[in-house]
C-alpha cells in the first residue's frame, strides 16, 4: 500500500471510481467525469492531489482546489475525496486525508473545506471523525437533476 501523487497513467482508475461516485446522486453536482486526465487536474492542486494504490489498483483518490484566485485566500483549499465501494470503511479514505492534510500544511494551506450533500450522511460522519467543522447549510446551492440539493459546508482550520 502506498499514498502517491496522482499521474496520468491513474486516469482509468480514478476516472472510473470518480463515476462511481458520480452514480450515487449525493456525492457531487458533476453528471459525467472529466473527458481526460489533463481536464480533470486543471482544476486541482497538482502539489494536493493523491492515489491510495494497492498491489497497481487505486483505491481512491483525494485532492484539493483553491477555493478563490484572491489572494487572501490563497491558503484555503476544498477537498474532493473518493474511494472505490469495495474499499470502504477500511481505512483508505483516512490514510488519503492524512497525507493530503500532512501536505496542505506543507505547501501553505490554513483551512480546507468541504461541501457535501446533506443525504450524505457517510461523508458527514467522515470529515467529523477528521475533526471539520459543520460553519452551515447552504440552501439549495445547486440543481442536480430538476432537484435543489442543500450542501453542508465543513471547514478545518490549522491556525
Amino acid at each position: 500500500m502506498k499514498v502517491r501523487k496522482a499521474t496520468k497513467s491513474d486516469w482509468p482508475q480514478i476516472k472510473k471510481i470518480y463515476q462511481l461516485g458520480i452514480n450515487t446522486g449525493i456525492a457531487t453536482f458533476e453528471s459525467q467525469t472529466p473527458k481526460d486526465f489533463e481536464t480533470w487536474m486543471s482544476k486541482l492542486d497538482k502539489e494536493n492531489t493523491f492515489v491510495y494504490e494497492k498491489n497497481n489498483l487505486v483505491l481512491g483518490w483525494v485532492a484539493l482546489s483553491k477555493v478563490s484566485s484572491r489572494t487572501t485566500y490563497k491558503g484555503v483549499g476544498e477537498i474532493s475525496i473518493y474511494v472505490d465501494p469495495n474499499y470502504h470503511n477500511k481505512k483508505v479514505g483516512e490514510t488519503l486525508y492524512k497525507k493530503l492534510e500532512d501536505s496542505a500544511l506543507e505547501t501553505g494551506y490554513w483551512t480546507i473545506q468541504a461541501q457535501l450533500f446533506t443525504a450524505n450522511k457517510a461523508s458527514k460522519a467522515f470529515f467529523k471523525k477528521q475533526e471539520f467543522r459543520q460553519v452551515g447549510v447552504r440552501k439549495k446551492i445547486g440543481n442536480l437533476n430538476g432537484e435543489w440539493i442543500d450542501n453542508y459546508l465543513y471547514e478545518k482550520n490549522f491556525n
